[in-house]
């Protein structure tokens, strides 16, 4: 739950560079399946950093830190109201946290408006496909907003609104 409340928020328009400071706020939803009921989690985060070395916070409504995540050479670590908690690496973390994998990494260059290098991608009308995910970029000029939805069940969605630099 942790997690979704770094991924929920909104985020600031993105400078150029794979290192990039963004502030936001995001909303995880992820569908129902089976025996698990469906989840929705949002906060507002600041994230800074690349899928290597970087951190993220996440903020309560009245702007407190609920959660802080770090990740970098020796693995992933979650410091929230249960204490801090070490993982192997982001994806490790995502999967804990969600119950879902999120490619956390990936997401980084997504909330940038662009595909991360590490795996191939597919344009299309309004964004593109990778990882089994497609990403909508159609608002993301001019609301600096992202959506991106887990094309394989169950649904998972992650829904990217960026705070804009003055």
């Amino acid at each position: 739950m942790a997690i979704a409340i770094v991924l929920a928020g909104c985020a600031s328009a993105p400078p150029a560079g794979p290192e990039a400071a963004l502030s936001g706020r995001l909303l995880v939803k992820v569908a129902a399946l089976a025996d698990q009921p469906a989840q929705s989690h949002s906060a507002a985060f600041e994230l800074s950093g690349d899928e290597r070395d970087g951190q993220m916070r996440l903020l309560g409504p009245l702007g407190a830190q609920v959660a802080l995540a770090r990740w970098g050479a020796t693995g992933a670590t979650l410091q929230d109201a249960q204490g801090t908690r070490a993982f192997a690496d982001l994806a490790a973390l995502a999967d804990e946290t969600l119950g879902e994998p999120l490619p956390l990494g990936a997401l980084m260059h997504w909330l940038q408006g662009r595909p991360w290098p590490g795996a191939p991608h597919q344009a299309n009308g309004h964004g593109f496909s990778q990882l089994g995910w497609s990403v909508d970029l159609a608002h993301f000029a001019g609301d600096a907003l992202i959506e991106a939805t887990r094309i394989d069940p169950p649904g998972v969605s992650v829904r990217a609104k960026l705070d804009r630099s003055p």
